[in-house]
């Protein structure tokens, strides 16, 4: 037998089984650290419970961490406060005391075995608050703008940045939190020891420093701050340092000259990161930080963008979702580097707004991602040039449509694209583009259709669907069924018969089906060898459905299930002993629908305890 904190060394390996260790369950790990830190009896007093699962936290479910603390808590008073400051200063511990040097050595270990272009991004995560989960896009473009990821011939930085994040997972350095339907890795973070041992590390290469109310004070050679909790007197302490790069998180509050401050007095900076913080605007000499690289104001109450955001001209990333911005200035046609550019916002409903952008923004010919903006005839000539668009989504106003399709069909690098018109009854004719980007991996279109386009058969490469269409006079599940990749598939109110039925060999490869509003569905049949690979099942506000869908039980795969704003009836379907059969295999089975105004929640699992949520 052999062991390996690599995958990659498995990969290289033909014909083995692997085993791949998982950390330990809460209950088994609280066992193990009981039996370590109270002895063989492993009883653990009440007033240290909650302070044990506290620092239980910080071992990850890894038995050597658990181990090695436990060892170290057995030898301490069995009283509140010392295991309190044991878990406030367990950083300096790690390198001192003999219980966890062991413990400390092969995590480190896991460090000094990477290459020298992984350090950096490894050292990246104690930029980031501890058990702090990241999106890994976010992290990728981070990355990208602190000069981590080298040009590669022939592969987009992202593509270069993935393969780096994936080694590190490979490594056991990053935890996996979750995926996407592909399996991709959606976010991620870093073990709390290994957090520990990141951050000492990176105060003392002067990587980065974190900053809050306790660890103000700053070397002049930190690059890097994260300012956590509170920004009070942070800058007037770092004046005379070189900072390159700047992120708040958990800030509450904002004194007034911090903004001034920032821009005014760190003139070096690459990544300023202020994603759901509370700034309300952008000082107009922003345009001063000619080294910007990365800019964001995501989910922050920033309306207006400066004309000086022309003058940013090294700007790769301005990330503006979720923001109150609706318009950007005519300048930022000048950002020739710039690569992402995501704008949209959400109106009162709640639904995501376009944005209205300026003539010249052809000329930001490296823009990778673009949306969500408005499309109008001077528009489409712009986006025509941008060739290398890999993500657009854009809303297109009635008799615009063919531009657009001529427009579109241009990009022959696009593989996600959203199109919607200005209402879900508006129309939405897209039969002129004959010819799409080959390798178009997702779409959404919403808005009035008589019928699918036929260019979306063509379509060998797409893995996700979602159609929000109106107008519609066949079910398009009857011709969809055929796509050869589809992996999820999202469908409002497209099928308007009784009876709702998928066939044996219909969508060999899906994972994941949302249908949703179809009111006149009774009925609904899987056959035997439809769907063999589905996961992940939602059912929403199919008001006539009150039957079991028959043949749910041939859904073998079928981890999810969930039922949404349906009738009450429904809730007592779930509690019929057939039901109870033909459904054991499925892990998590929900219900909602309303009753007086509120929307109740059931679990299988409720139902089976207690009739109290369906009373009538």
């Amino acid at each position: 037998m052999l062991t390996t904190r690599n995958r990659g060394i498995v990969d290289l390996i033909p014909s083995v089984d692997v085993h791949r260790l998982q950390p330990l369950p809460s209950d088994k790990a609280f066992e193990l650290f009981c039996r370590k830190a109270f002895g063989s009896q492993g009883c653990c007093p009440p007033e240290l419970e909650k302070l044990s699962h506290d620092i239980l936290r910080k071992c990850g479910g890894l038995p050597l961490a658990i181990v090695a603390v436990g060892g170290l808590l057995s030898n301490k008073n069995k009283v509140a406060f010392e295991w309190k400051n044991l878990l406030d200063d367990l950083a300096s511990q790690l390198g001192s005391d003999s219980h966890l040097k062991d413990c400390n050595k092969v995590l480190l270990e896991g460090y000094y075995g990477l290459p020298h272009h992984l350090k950096s991004c490894l050292l990246y995560f104690g930029f980031l608050p501890e058990s702090y989960t990241i999106n890994c896009a976010r992290l990728i473009r981070l990355w990208i703008a602190e000069g981590f990821v080298p040009y590669s011939k022939g592969r987009t930085p992202e593509q270069v940045a993935e393969e780096f994040l994936i080694d590190l997972i490979n490594r056991s350095l990053v935890q996996v939190v979750d995926t996407d339907f592909i399996g991709r890795p959606r976010h991620c973070q870093v073990h709390d020891l290994m957090h520990e041992i990141i951050l000492r590390k990176a105060e003392c290469l002067g990587f980065s420093h974190f900053v809050n109310k306790e660890h103000s004070n700053l070397s002049s050679k930190i690059r890097r701050i994260s300012i956590q909790g509170s920004t009070d007197t942070v800058l007037e302490s770092i004046k005379v340092s070189k900072i390159r790069s700047v992120s708040l998180f958990n800030v509450d509050r904002l004194p007034n000259s911090f903004m001034t401050t920032l821009v005014v007095d760190f003139k070096l900076i690459k990544v300023l990161d202020f994603e759901d913080s509370p700034i309300e605007y952008l000082p107009e000499r922003v345009g001063n930080l000619f080294h910007l690289h990365y800019l964001s104001v995501k989910n922050t109450k920033v309306g207006v963008l400066p004309k000086s955001i022309g003058k940013l001209l090294n700007l790769e990333t301005l990330n503006l979702k979720l923001s109150l911005v609706t318009e950007i200035p005519v300048e930022i046609k000048n950002l020739k580097k710039l690569r992402y550019l995501l704008i949209y916002h959400l109106d009162s409903s709640g639904r995501y707004e376009s944005v209205k952008i300026p003539v010249g923004l052809g000329s930001l010919l490296d823009l990778q991602k673009l949306g969500s903006v408005e499309a109008n005839f001077e528009v489409l000539k712009e986006l025509r040039k941008l060739r290398h668009l890999r993500k657009l989504d854009i809303r297109v106003k009635n008799g615009n449509e063919n531009d657009l399709c001529a427009c579109i069909a241009n990009m022959e690098k696009l593989e996600s694209l959203s199109l919607q018109s200005t209402g879900r009854e508006e129309i939405l004719d897209t039969e002129s583009m004959t010819s799409p980007p080959h390798g178009l991996q997702r779409l959404f279109l919403r808005g009035n259709m008589k019928k699918l386009p036929d260019w979306i058969f063509k379509l060998e490469h797409i893995i996700r669907l979602t159609l929000d269409l109106s107008g519609l006079t066949d079910d398009p599940i009857r011709v969809l069924h055929a796509l050869p990749n589809l992996l999820d598939l999202m469908l409002w109110d497209t099928c308007h018969d009784e009876q709702l039925h998928f066939k044996e060999g219909w969508f060999p490869k899906l994972k994941i089906l949302n249908i949703i509003d179809f009111r006149g569905v009774e009925l609904m049949i899987i056959d035997k060898g439809a769907m063999p690979n589905l996961e992940h099942l939602l059912i929403r506000r199919f008001p006539r459905l009150i039957e079991i869908p028959i043949g749910i039980e041939h859904l073998s795969n079928l981890k999810f299930l969930m039922f949404r704003y349906m009738l009450k009836e429904v809730c007592y379907m779930i509690q019929d002993e057939k039901w109870k059969k033909v459904t054991q295999h499925i892990q998590k089975v929900y219900v909602t629908y309303m009753e007086a105004g509120k929307l109740v929640l059931t679990t299988i699992e409720e139902v089976a305890r207690s009739n109290k949520s369906c009373h009538l």
